[in-house]
């Protein structure tokens, strides 16, 4: 028996395998696979689609594919060819794979480079002004391409008429075919269309978990799976890329029937993704110590989503830059002449010296203060915007800091919460990456409104309440 019937399932909803009817329909992939439809049917030449591992690339390339076959119009009209592994060693292996996808001859004595890609050049004008078909090539793990293959495709957008080339050719590639781009300008002043395909955002993957529950569903009401608590502990664990999803879903899935439960929560989730290798990076597992000093802090990297930050309004204070100076000690029998301090500097360091003494280290509180929870939050979420992450003891600690709570599941917009002051068990700030201080204050209210504020137009952001011994 399939596992998938004792959830009154018709079909296994978390498949690795692509299937087209499970193609969720994001903002990002419906709008990229639009813009190349419109690419293409346009004729306007080179299009190049970069993502990172497991952000959807294969599936666009076949939904693209499926697009051009789904009716008898464009079927007449339109030829995709599709090279899978571009990973070729000479010109020629290049050229021979081209011609035999698009089914020109590649026989005969003495064939070359140049008698190829004359061959190439008259099927592509036979079809293209001949038959007034559109010819598309598509190459997939783009960022393989050696550099003579750029340069072939840019000799291939050279055959065109007034109106049009007559090869369209898109790209999908990882990260590093920007670089790429950068070391080949001729081959980067070709490209017409350029789409950065991000990760999925947390409403974006509730709708996918959803969408693809309800299509492989038995029954008209499809069950639910997953707590709102659950998902986003599958959202952190995964970053929204839908591969990632799939593979931590299929586990927690497995994970239900062998517990005999009906629905995953924050800790089932948590524990099937420490069972799968996501690649998620280590949760930030600090915690934080006090209401009087709170930081936002944003990691970026040069040039990163600038325009972005066009809606938030500039800290009142400008941001200052300390630059530290290195000294250079006095060489071999440099004398360095000593300056005479004043009467007046003498008292006043020694009465200095001595109330510093006297003044008790401050004791950290026992609370970071009281803040309202917000609408369509819970407390679990809350948890991990203050300390970065949610364990046991925080949960232990959150409840015995407000027994007024029964049910931490149910807690009213608007209510008081008490949140408890926890040491940090970790650096928040790991080493390597550059920080920008955005704003600080007192009010935990009013700077947890600002993080929020932030955390909607900005990536990265980490909201940090601060205590130390000496300063409070």
């Amino acid at each position: 028996m399939d596992y998938f019937k004792i959830l009154n399932l018709k079909k296994e909803p978390f498949s690795n395998s692509p299937e087209p009817e499970f193609f969720y329909q994001s903002v990002k992939h419906l709008g990229c696979l639009q813009k190349l439809e419109l690419a293409i049917r346009l004729r306007r030449g080179l299009s190049v689609v970069v993502g990172d591992v497991g952000t959807g690339k294969t599936t666009l390339c076949r939904q693209l594919i499926l697009k051009f076959a789904a009716s008898d119009e464009d079927r007449n009209q339109i030829e995709t060819h599709l090279l899978l592994d571009p990973s070729f060693t000479t010109p020629l292996e290049f050229l021979s794979a081209v011609a035999l996808t698009f089914g020109v001859s590649t026989t005969g004595s003495g064939v070359s480079e140049w008698q190829l890609k004359e061959n190439i050049k008259n099927y592509l004008f036979k079809k293209g002004i001949d038959e007034g078909k559109i010819v598309v090539l598509i190459v997939d793990e783009g960022q393989k391409l050696p550099s003579f293959c750029l340069e072939i495709l840019r000799e291939f957008l050279n055959y065109e008429t007034n109106e049009y080339k007559l090869l369209q050719i898109v790209v999908f590639a990882q990260g590093e075919f920007e670089r790429i781009l950068k070391e080949h300008r001729y081959f980067a002043d070709r490209v017409n269309f350029y789409y950065l395909l991000k990760p999925l955002n947390f409403r974006e993957t509730r709708g996918m978990v959803k969408f693809r529950i309800e299509k492989a569903s038995a029954k008209d009401n499809a069950p639910s799976f997953f707590t709102y608590s659950g998902l986003w502990a599958l959202y952190l664990a995964t970053d929204g890329y839908p591969r990632k999803i799939v593979t931590l879903c299929h586990q927690v899935i497995l994970a239900l029937i062998i517990q005999n439960r009906s629905k995953a929560g924050w800790f089932l989730v948590r524990s099937s993704s420490q069972r799968v290798s996501t690649g998620r990076r280590t949760a930030l597992r600090w915690a934080t110590v006090s209401i009087l000093a709170v930081v936002l802090i944003v990691l970026v990297a040069v040039g990163m989503y600038p325009e972005r930050l066009g809606g938030i309004k500039p800290p009142q204070e400008p941001m200052s830059v300390v630059k530290t100076q290195e000294t250079t000690p006095p060489g071999p029998g440099a004398a360095v002449k000593p300056e005479r301090t004043s009467q007046k500097a003498v008292v006043e360091a020694a009465v200095k010296e001595e109330n510093e003494v006297q003044s008790p280290p401050k004791k950290m509180p026992d609370l970071l203060g009281n803040v309202r929870m917000k609408k369509g939050k819970t407390v679990w979420w809350m948890i991990h915007d203050f300390y970065g992450d949610v364990d046991p003891k925080q949960l232990r600690a959150f409840a015995l800091a407000n027994p007024h709570i029964q049910n931490l599941n149910r807690v009213i917009a608007g209510e008081r919460v008490a949140l408890p002051a926890i040491p940090a068990k970790s650096n928040p700030f790991p080493s390597g990456n550059f920080w920008v201080h955005l704003a600080q204050g007192e009010d935990i209210n009013k700077m947890y409104d600002t993080y929020k504020r932030y955390e909607t137009i900005v990536p990265h952001v980490i909201f940090i309440p601060y205590w130390n011994d000496r300063e409070g």
